[in-house]
């Protein structure tokens, strides 16, 4: 007996002594303590709109195309490289790794301007964006041959032009749900008095049929939502994944976190609106986006 308790005293001793001699490795050695923390990357979004020219139309929702050079010129001299949302899913499924210093480039509604102006702009500063597409706008503009770059949204051919160009992912917008208050409803929110379950029936119905005329149109397999007008109720997130969605946007402006290891962190992701009227320097910093001498 008393030798049997003389072994487990020893362990006692031994499992003390390992632990000890375990703090003082970390000690010792702090890029243990780091790797043994989740990997995290710290994500700004951008959320632009429409590119002009004419600066006389310039607002809160259309950018001079001077300005968005300055601002992907501004990015780039701080260090920042674009990502789109399959980099983001690949890095939390542990697939894929990512810089330091990401950001995203969010483009909604598909307008014309996208390959007008945007395209050659991504192509000479070798950066990415997120498009997001709206099924109803791409089929008017389809259906009426019209490509006036001031007001037009993009047709599927050329949608299916800027995928295949690799400066654009294409993601979802809704079908038809892009309109302030039509029928009562405010992009993708809950009608007063709706019930769940014929909400879910409407927003199932309009998200699969964006799916399969992006899917047909262009190719692509959109896996992100991005909710127009930021709008949604509590339970449009779950319906979205039900969708088969991997990540959801809203339009809070928030800096977002992305955690390896944790998918639920791309829902929600919020963005900060793009206007005219601010210097890069002055928006970016906003967003925690500064010169490295600053930062």
């Amino acid at each position: 007996m008393i030798f049997r308790l003389r072994k487990i005293h020893i362990a006692a001793l031994l499992a003390v002594l390992v632990c000890v001699l375990f703090v003082f490795a970390l000690r010792a050695d702090p890029t243990r303590q780091v790797l043994s923390a989740p990997e995290t990357r710290r994500l700004p979004i951008v959320m632009y709109h429409h590119v002009l020219p004419d600066k006389a139309r310039a607002g809160r929702y259309v950018l001079p195309v001077q300005q968005l050079e300055q601002d992907l010129q501004y990015l780039q001299s701080c260090g920042y490289r674009s990502v789109t949302v399959d980099d983001l899913v690949s890095f939390v499924r542990g697939e894929r790794d990512l810089p330091e210093k990401i950001v995203m480039l969010t483009f909604d509604d598909g307008y014309q301007s996208a390959e007008d102006y945007v395209l050659p702009l991504l192509e000479k500063t070798d950066m990415k964006a997120v498009l997001s597409v709206v099924g109803q706008f791409a089929q008017t503009y389809t259906d009426s041959g019209d490509r006036n770059v001031r007001y037009a949204s993009l047709s599927w051919d050329a949608l299916r032009r800027l995928k295949d160009s690799g400066r654009f992912e294409l993601q979802s917008h809704s079908y038809d749900l892009h309109s302030n208050k039509k029928n009562g409803r405010r992009g993708l929110a809950q009608l007063p008095g709706e019930s769940e379950q014929n909400y879910r029936a409407m927003l199932t119905a309009d998200l699969q049929r964006n799916q399969e005329a992006i899917q047909t149109n262009t190719g692509a397999t959109p896996t992100a939502l991005v909710y127009p007008y930021g709008a949604f109720s509590p339970a449009t997130t779950q319906i979205a994944k039900d969708c088969g969605f991997l990540s959801t946007m809203t339009c809070e402006e928030q800096v977002n976190t992305v955690t390896l290891g944790e998918p639920d962190c791309l829902y929600g992701l919020g963005r900060f609106n793009r206007p005219a009227g601010k210097s890069s320097a002055a928006f970016f910093q906003k967003l925690g986006i500064v010169p490295a001498e600053k930062a």
